[in-house]
């Protein structure tokens, strides 16, 4: 690397506090959008519209093999891994209403799950036994639910009258990371923890700005997040589990979102606007 490179990753790294090699995955001029890893980090999953709707798709991690795992006329949308590898949780409105479906990637199997209400942003829990969800009242109210996998035994973890959504689950399965604008009046997002119990809330963030979409590393010692940035796209940023040290991640003029990270610890995935459509990004950190 020449001086100018060496200054160069030096800045970065003073500023942001990461370094970072970023390699788009997906590739495609549709819309690309929410992946996640795999739990063996062999194939990456995530929603496109690159056939007139949204649906789900499976490559791996190098970008290749691009499979179509959804045919539905409707919009199948926001997958998450089983904790097995073996099934893929979605939400669709396929049946007029949006629902929460399990396919079994083996055979195609597509079971409903069935919630009172519309949920969305469905998340399993870390030894697949439950899943927690928003449930929307209005556009502008929605709360955190927990139930068992198959949609029994729901209990709102959440009772706010503002949004309050987007669930992720610690590692150990003991607590919730969402965000909410329950305190600032509807007016922007910030980001919280509660446990299962619907107790303990704690504020992460506290910051003017829509913090949104955060995501625990697999060790539960660090959290990935959007931030919207003044007068452009929102970045992203990461920061300790209780809320400190709080530093940029990207800085890219079209902007990035939904954070999601690899086993390691080494890298995220982000979808982030490039070339005119929203692609899926791995984002390779370096400390």
């Amino acid at each position: 690397m020449n001086r100018v490179g060496t200054l160069l990753v030096l800045m970065l790294t003073l500023t942001y506090g990461f370094c970072q090699e970023e390699k788009i995955l997906s590739n495609h001029p549709s819309e690309d959008r929410y992946a996640s890893y795999s739990p063996s980090g062999e194939k990456i999953l995530f929603e496109s519209n690159r056939n007139g709707n949204w649906d789900i798709y499976l490559m791996d991690v190098n970008g290749g093999n691009q499979e179509q795992l959804t045919t539905s006329a409707a919009d199948d949308r926001r997958p998450d891994w089983h904790p097995s590898g073996k099934k893929v949780l979605f939400e669709s409105n396929r049946n007029e209403k949006n629902q929460l479906y399990e396919l079994t990637l083996k055979n195609g199997q597509i079971n409903e799950i069935e919630i009172d209400g519309e949920p969305i942003f469905a998340r399993y829990s870390p030894d697949g036994k439950q899943i927690a969800f928003a449930l929307p009242q209005t556009d502008d109210i929605a709360n955190i639910v927990i139930s068992d996998n198959r949609g029994r035994s729901p209990k709102s973890i959440t009772n706010t009258d503002y949004r309050t959504t987007y669930p992720q689950w610690s590692p150990n399965g003991d607590r919730i990371l969402f965000f909410s604008r329950h305190e600032t009046g509807n007016k922007d997002d910030e980001i919280y923890t509660i446990n299962t119990e619907g107790a303990d809330e704690k504020r992460l963030t506290n910051c003017p700005k829509h913090n949104f979409c955060p995501q625990w590393s697999k060790d539960g010692k660090m959290i990935a997040y959007a931030t919207s940035m003044e007068n452009s796209r929102p970045e992203i940023y990461i920061m300790d589990v209780d809320g400190k040290n709080q530093r940029r991640i990207t800085n890219n003029a079209d902007g990035d979102t939904l954070p999601s990270w690899s086993s390691d610890g080494k890298k995220l995935l982000v979808t982030g606007y490039r070339n005119g459509n929203y692609e899926i990004c791995e984002i390779t950190l370096e400390r």
